[in-house]
């Protein structure tokens, strides 16, 4: 374990150093919401360059992709998206869309720019496709985007009203388009007595999806194709074989399917365990079993490990064996950080800590720093200093080290503040929004 040396201003708090005692993980979420804030302007120091400003309505939603600020504000006069240069400039593009610019979720593919909400009961277009040079439509639909098929330039969506593929009634269709064009390529129907799951992101060829049913039998279909790769019954392990001696002929209650991006992972409870079966994603040959105590665990990718979670335990798994590489409770929610770390909160009053999902080896205490989940790249750091109204920017210095302090930005909230590819945004007074240019990017 490594102490938290802090090469920040004297009026910047410094994180807590790691206690010896080990505090760990439970799967959860940490999001970045979206507030509004004011404040004083102050002036920066040269850590942290502004590069633009921008104005948007207080229901709007913004990301940073690539070279571009894209903003989406549901506005009096319609919902819209629009494109900004992260430099000074005007704005690219701005087009009307259908869907709620209030609450989406934004990514780009291909050369579109996938725009998405997650609202059940709400009639007419739930995703669209955006030219991201032009802001022109390129496609619509009501489904939902379940996946992004980063391999093929696809998008996979459902009709499920929410993110994912779901599981249980009704029959739900799984569609897949080309993202550049809208074309299907193929569909398949989930059966109401089945539930399916996929990576969101797809970057390995051999993934596919997984479904499994309530009958137990496993299916992973291929999504080059659209066609079933190979089925299989979930193997009769004992506590299988127990439940179907009293009578039962389906998996237990309670059975999960986890398609990762290397392997699928079937898990149900058993006498107060969690059992696990690994099944490769070629031809759904079993590699290992595991057993696990406790249930109702949720199954995470963590890189080279196998996470899972409930409300009071973390654990840990080896992705070859299955075998438990580290765990520990209580605890009160963890999420990953990329593929090497794990953000974990104890179950009691205490410091969020950064771990290393490898070896379960705490990092370093985060202290008031909040951390973003960012997909790519060194974790970024964003603390709050109230009685100023900065936000101190930071990342973690190479070699895991600690963090290196990038410098502040004014008038605004940590939990308003995102980053991408050398660039700090966030909301600041008066309906606006800043980005930042940081040094060494």
């Amino acid at each position: 374990m490594i102490d938290l040396d802090l090469l920040i201003p004297d009026e910047v708090p410094e994180a807590w150093p790691v206690n010896s005692r080990r505090r760990w993980l439970t799967v959860g979420t940490l999001l970045l919401v979206l507030l509004a804030v004011s404040g004083a302007v102050v002036p920066l120091p040269p850590g942290l360059v502004q590069v633009r400003t921008a104005t948007l309505v207080p229901t709007s939603t913004y990301r940073i992709m690539g070279d571009t600020l894209y903003v989406a504000e549901a506005r009096a006069d319609g919902n819209r998206v629009t494109a900004y240069p992260l430099d000074p400039g005007v704005a690219r593009w701005s087009t009307p869309v259908d869907v709620l610019a209030s609450d989406l979720a934004m990514d780009e593919i291909a050369d579109v720019v996938l725009v998405g909400m997650f609202q059940p009961g709400v009639s007419g277009d739930h995703t669209v496709a955006l030219d991201r040079r032009t802001g022109t439509v390129r496609w619509h639909s009501p489904l939902n985007v379940a996946a992004l098929d980063r391999v093929r330039d696809r998008v996979v969506l459902t009709e499920y009203p929410a993110a994912g593929l779901g599981s249980g009634p009704p029959p739900t269709r799984i569609v897949v388009l080309t993202a550049a064009t809208g074309r299907r390529v193929w569909t398949y129907q989930r059966d109401s007595g089945c539930e399916g799951d996929l990576p969101y992101t797809v970057d390995r060829p051999g993934t596919g999806l997984a479904l499994l049913c309530r009958d137990g039998t496993l299916t992973v279909v291929d999504l080059d194709t659209g066609r079933v790769r190979a089925s299989v019954d979930v193997p009769q392990t004992a506590d299988l074989v127990q439940s179907r001696s009293n009578g039962y002929t389906q998996i237990p209650f309670g059975a999960r399917v986890a398609g990762l991006p290397d392997r699928v992972v079937v898990s149900y409870p058993a006498a107060g365990r969690t059992v696990l079966i690994s099944f490769e994603e070629d031809r759904l040959r079993e590699d290992w079993t595991s057993v696990v105590d406790q249930g109702n665990y949720g199954i995470l990718d963590c890189g080279p490990r196998i996470c899972l979670g409930n409300a009071t335990t973390e654990v840990a798994l080896d992705r070859g064996t299955g075998a438990v590489v580290w765990r520990v409770r209580p605890v009160g929610f963890a999420t990953p950080l990329i593929d090497r770390y794990v953000l974990v909160a104890p179950a009691e009053f205490g410091d969020v800590q950064l771990v290393d999902v490898g070896t379960g080896e705490v990092v370093m205490d985060l202290g008031g720093w909040t951390v973003e989940a960012a997909p790519t790249g060194r974790p970024m750091f964003f603390r709050s200093d109230g009685a100023t109204g900065r936000t101190w920017v930071a990342r973690l210095a190479a070699g895991s080290a600690g963090v290196e302090v990038l410098g502040f930005v004014p008038n605004a909230r940590a939990e308003t503040c995102g980053s991408a590819g050398g660039y700090v945004v966030c909301r600041t007074v008066r309906d606006t929004i800043g980005v930042w240019r940081y040094n060494g990017s």
